[in-house]
């Protein structure tokens, strides 16, 4: 029983890097919308006066479609390199 404690010569190879990668995928993925709204909040605040409503809606809505392509590509990169570990091969 005392063998079940994991250690790190029990971890399987390349284990590590990969929890770095998806740390660094979940940072990126909180920060993202945090920084998207402080950007909207900003924007709506004090640049948007001379622009009109159209106008401004359609920036705030190309942010979001930038920051969800942004979002896509970094999970989409994790989840195609690590795909094949995750069914247990």
């Amino acid at each position: 029983m005392a063998n079940a404690v994991s250690t790190p010569s029990s971890v399987a190879p390349g284990t590590r890097e990969k929890d770095l990668g998806l740390r660094g995928r979940v940072v990126a993925s909180i920060l993202g919308p945090v920084a998207w709204l402080c950007f909207t909040l900003l924007y709506v605040g004090f640049w948007a006066k001379g622009f009109t409503l159209f106008q401004s809606v359609i920036v705030i809505l190309v942010s979001i479609i930038l920051l969800a392509g942004l979002m896509a590509a970094l999970w989409a990169a994790w989840g195609m390199r690590s795909a094949h570990w995750a069914w247990g091969q």
